[in-house]
């Protein structure tokens, strides 16, 4: 069976609203240039390399408008990378996307988001130590 084509996009890491770090989840705000490169909305498992460097690190990366924030209108990029702690503000990041997580929802609640958030990261981890998944 003929994979399809890998999808990657880059973007640099900007300032947030800093949501992710309250929910124990710090997130890099990605601002992306070419939204068409995107996949759509959704959560992914995702590789991240910071080029030149090759080194990649796996990511859990949400793309939408946040849905159970009211005041989020547009179209966001956010990865938690597994495992990373270091400033990445003016970085250049490129994802490759590995696997599609689930698609975006409303939660009612922030612990309901902070445990749905942590099954992301869960299987985002288990994604990325077997082969690429497409449906």
């Amino acid at each position: 069976m003929e994979h399809p084509p890998t999808l990657s996009f880059r973007g640099i890491v900007v300032h947030g609203d800093k949501r992710g770090r309250e929910l124990g989840f710090p997130t890099a705000n990605i601002a992306v240039t070419d939204h068409a490169a995107l996949p759509v909305d959704g959560v992914y498992a995702c590789w991240v390399t910071f080029p030149p460097a090759a080194t990649r690190h796996g990511a859990t990366i949400s793309i939408g408008d946040n849905p159970t924030f009211d005041d989020v209108t547009e179209r966001r990029v956010e990865a938690f990378i597994h495992d990373f702690d270091s400033d990445l503000y003016g970085a250049e990041v490129e994802f490759t996307v590995h696997a599609w997580l689930r698609g975006m929802f409303r939660y009612e609640s922030l612990d309901e988001l902070i445990e749905k958030t942590a099954a992301d990261v869960a299987a985002s981890r288990i994604a990325l130590a077997l082969p690429a998944q497409h449906p």
